[in-house]
């Protein structure tokens, strides 16, 4: 790569002077100094591939054939630079760079899908950033226009509405407009059916489409909805082996959901199946996982619900266990830090109300017989 990356940047020292395919050799440059800095990380190297890419662009002026890909290329390595600094400028310079590609891929043109993607992609991931709906809306219509272009039977169709799904749902979470979440729900479903058993996403879609589903029974109330839910966290489950990456989240979810029927039916099994989730869930998420506060505030609660079921203190006595480490995970500024002060403080009031004074008041009884 070393070597590779002195001798572009030597051909393109000679075609500064003229010297040769300057577009070409600039070209290559910026992408091997790129690659050095996906192996090595030295943002020289980065900005010095945004330059090539720059001069590239200047070579490849309106009405140049190559001009759409210049535009791309110096868009993409202006992202990654975006991804390392957060400059929030070098992403809108990329977007405009997007928009320009694509008015010059109109429909029919081979490059027009990709050039759709790309902007719908930018457009949403600046909305994350800024949450301007304006990028939502924007994107939505990009996937709309490139899932028309992949029509049944298409071999990009999946991920044409998969893309679409995931923005819909996006909107429905902003928004609250039920309508997104049904469409949603409708593409994820249809993606389902093209990655059949077998299929190395087949887990990704029936996740989604579990999450959805859920979202839906939690707004609308429809129990079909949950117990369909359950049924896609299952067999998701199925595909996420021990050892897969997913499987902590697929257990979570699966045991939200089993929680949110024992709620409904009061069925002992999906309580305790539940937790024993919720369980495998924390285990897989060892001290210094990013998400292992939220394991333990989901098994912490399932807990506390069964000791209010069955009045086992030891089910108590764990839960504020794992409300007191998630507690200890949070330190005062982390989001999460008044909700574990509040549940903390709930469960310790229980077991002073229920047992402790209880067991109090028992003790003073016996003392009075005794007398």
């Amino acid at each position: 790569m070393q070597e590779a990356v002195e001798c572009f940047k030597a051909a393109a020292d000679l075609s500064s002077q003229g010297i040769g395919d300057a577009a070409y050799t600039f070209g290559m440059s910026a992408i091997t100094l790129l690659a050095r800095f996906q192996q090595v990380g030295d943002l020289v190297d980065l900005n010095d591939g945004i330059i090539k890419f720059q001069k590239v662009l200047a070579l490849t002026p309106p009405g140049h054939p190559d001009r759409s890909s210049s535009l791309v290329n110096l868009a993409n390595a202006l992202f990654m630079r975006f991804e390392q600094v957060g400059d929030l400028a070098d992403f809108s310079n990329g977007i405009v760079k997007h928009q320009e590609a694509l008015e010059l891929t109109p429909p029919g043109d081979p490059r027009h899908f990709g050039s759709l993607l790309n902007l719908a992609n930018a457009l949403k991931i600046r909305f994350e950033q800024v949450g301007d709906r304006t990028d939502l809306n924007d994107a939505i219509i990009k996937y709309q226009e490139a899932l028309e272009l992949t029509p049944p039977g298409h071999p990009l169709r999946s991920i044409s509405l998969l893309n679409l799904a995931n923005a819909l749902k996006t909107r429905f979470e902003q928004v609250g407009d039920r309508t997104d979440l049904s469409d949603a729900i409708t593409k994820y479903q249809e993606t389902l059916e093209l990655r059949p058993p077998g299929h190395p996403d087949r887990s990704i879609s029936l996740s989604n489409l579990a999450n959805a589903l859920f979202t839906r029974f939690e707004q609308v109330g429809d129990r079909i909805d949950l117990y369909d839910a359950i049924i896609k966290y299952q067999e998701a489950l199925e595909l996420r082996p021990p050892g897969h990456r997913l499987r902590s989240s697929s257990l979570l979810g699966l045991a939200t959901a089993l929680l949110a029927r024992f709620e409904q039916t009061k069925k002992q099994a999906d309580l305790n199946d539940s937790i024993i989730k919720y369980q495998e869930s924390l285990e897989l998420r060892s001290l210094g996982h990013p998400l292992r506060v939220n394991s333990l505030l989901s098994l912490a609660d399932a807990l506390k619900t069964r000791f209010e079921e069955a009045g086992d203190r030891a089910d108590l006595d764990d839960a504020i266990i794992k409300h007191q480490e998630a507690l200890e995970l949070t330190p005062p500024g982390h989001p999460l830090h008044s909700r574990c002060l509040r549940t903390l403080a709930l469960a310790l009031s229980v077991r002073l109300e229920r047992i402790d004074i209880g067991e109090s008041r028992c003790a003073k009884a016996f003392q009075f017989v005794d007398q």
